[in-house]
């Protein structure tokens, strides 16, 4: 007779190693990435809509470029802006 708990190690164990592979990709560096770009770089990045970016642009509280009538986005600015924004979670 099979033992359930070495079924349920050898999932576990399975799905740990998946996990683990998941994050090095994640965390890996990923140099085909543009470094610089226009609206749709800050749109990847940002996962937000264009009249949304504007929007911030416009405020003045988006890190971005411009020249003449063209914006710029350093991608590497603006995942410092998001991080830069994030909350600290409070232990309750």
């Amino acid at each position: 007779m099979n033992n359930p708990f070495a079924t349920l190690e050898e999932w576990l164990r399975r799905i740990e190693a998946n996990q683990n592979e998941l994050l090095q990709r994640l965390n890996a560096p990923q140099p085909n990435l543009p470094e610089v770009g226009g609206i749709e770089l800050a749109c990847e990045v940002l996962r937000l809509s264009k009249p949304r970016i504007y929007a911030l642009v416009s405020e003045r509280s988006i890190p971005h470029m411009k020249r003449g009538n063209r914006l710029t986005f350093s991608r590497s600015e603006l995942l410092n802006w998001v991080k830069a924004g994030s909350r600290q979670v409070s232990a309750q």
